[in-house]
């Protein structure tokens, strides 16, 4: 008798997948904002999908959370104490900050059961939002760079692809509001989605903050669970991106050697961005 095999797949295309073999599924609910998914794979452990894509993975989710803070942490003008989430829900980005030292982390999520779900299912993940220098707000990221006078350090856009309630954060009006509130020689950075494969969201992210920093760089990262493995991010400042004289201890994918080489970028990727 035949086995049946289950498998959750991300469509990149209408010609192109990414599959996953899974064990299990072991939630799906549809929020006020989304739809969220929680899968046992065989080869990635635990793994969250939103609306069909693929957020994280217990296997190789530090290749994002390291990249998407620690090379804002060293880029910043001066060693920073305080930052700014806005998305994460599921805890990893506050995760490393707590890492790195900050005396003061505020993450902003707007949908509260990401962070229910992440806490049952990425446990060590959402624990961070346990610590006392983590600041949880369920709430608008966009209505809170809006309205806060507070100031911050490091400014993290850790959101989904630019669609759905994640679409504004992608705008000019959002990073004139990010760039009132970010602190003299600090910096802001946005996942940017798949050059390859998203070439909107990089060029969205650039177009959005170049009005409001002067000086505005991608680099990029290997990870193997996101559209084609080769991720973005986009970091913006008022002072020129320039490497801090300090030394971070390598993480699971983060060394030296990668906070100085990831700014090289590919042609195609220029171009996309000129």
């Amino acid at each position: 008798m035949k086995l049946i095999e289950n498998w959750f797949s991300e469509r990149y295309s209408d010609n192109l997948q990414l599959s996953f073999r899974v064990s299990d599924q072991l939630l799906s609910v549809r929020t006020d904002f989304q739809r969220i998914d929680v899968f046992e794979t065989y080869d990635f452990g635990k793994l969250l999908s939103i609306d069909g894509t693929v957020q994280l993975t217990e296997k190789d989710e530090f290749v994002y959370h390291e990249m998407i803070t620690r090379m804002p942490y060293l880029y910043s003008d001066r060693k920073p104490e305080n930052a700014l989430i806005i998305g994460g829900g599921d805890g990893g980005a506050a995760g490393e900050l707590v890492k790195l030292g900050l005396k003061s982390i505020v993450n902003v999520e707007i949908d509260g059961q990401v962070v229910e779900v992440c806490r049952k299912h990425f446990p060590s993940l959402a624990s961070s939002f346990s610590r006392k220098n983590v600041e949880l707000i369920i709430g608008d990221g966009i209505k809170y760079a809006e309205k806060t006078d507070r100031k911050f350090d490091m400014i993290i856009i850790d959101s989904t692809d630019p669609v759905g309630p994640a679409e504004g954060l992608f705008n000019e009006d959002f990073y004139r509001n990010i760039s009132r509130i970010l602190s003299d020689g600090g910096v802001v950075v946005t996942q940017s989605g798949s050059p390859f494969y998203q070439p909107k969201a990089i060029g969205l992210a650039h177009k959005g903050m170049a009005p409001a920093f002067s000086f505005v760089r991608s680099y990029t990262a290997f990870i193997p669970t996101y559209p084609s493995g080769f991720w973005s991010f986009t970091m913006a400042k008022k002072t020129p991106i320039e490497m801090r004289e300090e030394t971070l201890d390598p993480g699971q994918y983060f060394n030296m050697e990668i906070a100085r080489s990831s700014f090289s970028l590919p042609e195609f990727v220029k171009k996309l961005i000129a």
